[in-house]
């Protein structure tokens, strides 16, 4: 397992199971600098093998449009699936729009419970690796 932070606003962990999780800190705003180093880093620790994202927004103040939509045109054939965790029934109502819109391009799910978003990302990777 390795861990960076990036920005002061994100710390990212490569647990040993290819998962990648993206944790927001500090209360943070994210704006587009921020995604796109996030972006460079895990891509710099992955390189083509399957992965799978949890990205933690419960400690985020506000996510800038423009990186909102960097973030939803990722895409990479490699990535199983990514499951953001919300702190709140609420928020995700926010969420759901930026889902609806935004189209990401890879299998993307909300949850409040990071244990569900974790055996939803392991299950995701199965499916991945045996499609039928």
């Amino acid at each position: 397992m390795e861990s960076k932070v990036i920005n002061d606003k994100i710390k990212l962990t490569r647990r040993d199971d290819q998962i990648y999780i993206y944790k927001a800190i500090n209360n943070c705003s994210v704006d587009l600098e921020t995604v796109k180093e996030m972006t460079k880093v895990g891509d710099s620790w992955n390189g083509t093998e399957l992965c799978a994202n949890l990205i933690d927004i419960r400690d985020v103040f506000f996510i800038d449009s423009k990186a909102r939509s960097y973030g939803a045109e990722q895409y990479r054939s490699y990535v199983a699936g990514q499951a953001i965790l919300i702190e709140s029934k609420i928020s995700s109502y926010f969420a759901n729009l930026f889902l609806k819109f935004s189209n990401p391009k890879v299998p993307t799910k909300l949850f409040t419970k990071e244990d569900e978003a974790m055996e939803w990302l392991n299950l995701q990777m199965k499916k991945y690796k045996n499609p039928n």
